[in-house]
């Protein structure tokens, strides 16, 4: 009754304040009244009480349901379940649980029962674990039941995974590996001879790349002279991945009236849910081992990518058919561009502000305006600036900062990187990260980062420098027009720098692209003029190179202080510490900051500094790379030699 007269009391003194007047003017009708309202007040408390009871008979009965259902659920779960004390002492278990175990004594412990299982276990925040009992694999999970903030019980839940177990063994042994494999350099190859020795070689690359694959118990496929389709199971690729890809070497030692080595670049991927979706990773591998040189394999990791192989210097290729093209392709997007802006890499070179400006040359001869992005950096180029600012002085007005350029692009525009396809070499990476329409021109080896989508890629790691590329398409985007004295001279300072004057990883395409800079009035007498050191940057040459350790025999390791010039200083004190007898790689760690060190290497052709350098998080070519770690001379020094003999290990 109580609970009534807390929601209805209001309505009850209502009803006896109307009543009030009633008893003064008519106390019989008031009287009959009250007992009117008495009868009904009692009647509805009856009724409210009766309504209680029964919600309250219904609560009991849902929840003794709720009990007996769960009892039932507990007793009669087909999954082992047990309830252990806090002190791990089995309670209580379930029919499923005693037939695994089978009988258990009076207050056994979990883990006198189960010795894979330490109690101790429990308390850590896990949500499952895995161990092994009578030779069947299970999955374990644990639930506390706490009183008073203390463990009072452990609930133990257990399933039989050893089936799941065996079925993950078999996929993880026979699951497909899909391979795109193709011969670098066939054509080259097969035309150092007449019919005879072409059919010979051809057989003799089919033969070896077929049984060698087919001993590991992979399907191969040749769908055009020198591209192979190969499958494979994870067991046997497995063990190719074991022995490095051996598959590079032997064919690389094939003989038969050759001069010159036959390549393989392979791509490989297991990842994907579908054949079709591990070969299209597959053929994005194989496109990359490409784009480093070729003579390498490359396999899709889940964040990533692992690289096998790239012993030997980029083939050069003989014919210029995608030089055309990309030359074609390229003007149509210049021709199509609201605006447009030209990039080397960060702390520029002279192939980096070679090739940009070669690139600036193009566009205004195409009768358009180009900008030239270009930062504070730019220590290792003041010479050729100072040429740019007398001769060209239209270049050096359209110069922008990375700032102006991120602020003014729009869409519509067209962004042309050249000498790097990372975004995180470029002056402004967000520009070259978020730029809708992007060209890339570029003859270093392909790394993992690289730009998202760009519309045109001239990619060419044979090639010796990006300005070899850029004077190789301009033949085909201005034709019959010349450059200036400044703008081909600062081409070819780009070659000279790359190729060591002619010295280092030169070609015939390499002289050509030389010979059209000539005739367009580059004097080579006069562009080694630009390579000319101030005397503070000669001093620190000379004390840097006291400082190198000849390491293994074979390596010169040396170190630059910090100084404004220190990453050039670095370059150059790497090409001359490779004039020293007996050294076949050099390595100059230069000071840049507060543990920051910038790593120069170079090598004569026997090494491949690259792999080096990619293991320190750098990147480049065989015989030229570099990379930045986040350390100071010391450590750094210590992770270079840690690379290099690693590097040995695997080579």
């Amino acid at each position: 009754m109580l609970r009534y007269f807390k929601t209805t009391y209001p309505y009850v003194i209502l009803m006896i304040i109307v009543l009030i007047p009633a008893f003064i003017y008519q106390p019989i009708f008031g009287g009959l009244a009250l007992l009117a309202l008495a009868y009904l007040i009692s009647r509805d408390v009856n009724l409210h009480e009766e309504r209680v009871e029964e919600e309250t008979t219904s609560e009991r009965r849902e929840e003794e349901e709720l009990k007996s259902v769960t009892a039932h659920a507990i007793f009669n779960m087909p999954y082992p379940m047990a309830m252990l004390n806090s002190n791990g002492v089995i309670t209580w278990q379930n029919e499923p649980f005693s037939k695994i175990l089978g009988e258990i004594p009076r207050n056994a412990k979990i883990n006198e029962m189960i010795p894979a299982i330490n109690i101790s276990e429990f308390e850590k925040e896990q949500d499952d674990f895995t161990f092994t009992f009578k030779d069947r694999m299970y999955k374990g999970y644990t639930d506390k039941i706490l009183r008073n903030g203390e463990v009072e019980r452990y609930v133990l839940y257990m399933s039989d995974i050893t089936e799941y177990n065996n079925l993950k063994k078999l996929y993880t042994k026979e699951g497909l590996v899909a391979l795109y494999l193709f011969v670098d350099n066939l054509d080259e190859v097969k035309g150092l001879g007449d019919e005879s020795y072409r059919a010979k070689i051809q057989s003799v690359i089919d033969t070896g790349i077929t049984n060698y694959f087919s001993e590991h118990n992979g399907f191969v496929r040749k769908y055009e002279p020198d591209k192979f389709l190969i499958g494979l199971d994870r067991e046997n690729f497995n063990k190719i991945k074991n022995k490095k890809f051996d598959i590079l070497d032997k064919v690389r030692e094939i003989e038969v009236g050759n001069t010159i080595p036959v390549t393989l670049s392979i791509g490989v991927s297991d990842i994907g849910e579908t054949p079709l979706q591990k070969y299209g990773k597959a053929r994005s591998a194989l496109d990359i081992a490409l784009g480093r040189g070729g003579d390498q394999a490359v396999v899709v990791l889940e964040n990533g990518y692992d690289y096998f192989g790239g012993k030997t210097k980029a083939v050069q290729k003989r014919t210029k058919v995608k030089a055309r093209v990309i030359g074609y392709a390229l003007k149509e997007l210049i021709k199509e561009a609201n605006n447009i802006y030209i990039s080397g890499h960060k702390n520029p070179d002279m192939d980096a502000i070679g090739s940009a400006v070669g690139m600036m040359a193009v566009v205004q001869l195409m009768g358009k305006s180009a900008s030239l992005i270009l930062g504070n950096d730019t220590v290792a180029i003041t010479n050729i600036l100072d040429l740019m600012k007398e001769e060209s002085p239209d270049i050096y007005k359209s110069i922008v900062t990375p700032e102006e350029a991120l602020k003014n692009y729009k869409k519509g525009d067209l962004l042309i990187l050249t000498d790097h396809h990372k975004p995180s070499l470029s002056p402004s990476t967000e520009l070259s990260e978020t730029a809708d329409n992007v060209v890339v021109i570029d003859h270093h080896r392909r790394a993992d980062e690289f730009i998202k989508n760009p519309s045109l890629t001239y990619l060419e790691p044979h090639a010796s420098s990006a300005s070899e590329l850029v004077s190789e398409i301009l033949q085909y985007i201005v034709e019959d027009k010349k450059l200036s004295h400044f703008e081909s001279s600062a081409l070819m300072a780009g070659i000279m720098l790359d190729t060591k004057n002619f010295t280092v990883q030169t070609g015939i395409r390499t002289f050509e692209a030389a010979g059209l800079l000539v005739r367009m009035g580059a004097d080579p007498e006069e562009v080694k003029l630009l390579f000319r050191d101030d005397y503070n940057t000669f001093i620190n040459k000379a004390k840097a190179i006291e400082t190198t350790e000849i390491y293994n025999q074979k390596y010169a390791i040396a170190t630059v202080g910090n100084s404004p010039s220190a990453i050039l200083t670095a370059a150059q004190v790497a090409d001359d510490l490779l004039t020293i007898d007996g050294v076949k790689a050099s390595f100059v760690l230069a000071n840049v900051g507060e543990n920051e060190t910038h790593l120069s290497a170079r090598s004569i052709g026997d090494i491949n500094v690259q792999l080096i350098a990619e293991s320190l998080g750098g990147g480049g070519h065989l015989a030229q790379a570099g990379a930045r770690l986040a350390l100071d001379l010391e450590k750094s020094k210590e992770s270079l030699k840690n690379a290099i003999d690693n590097y040995e290990k695997e080579n």
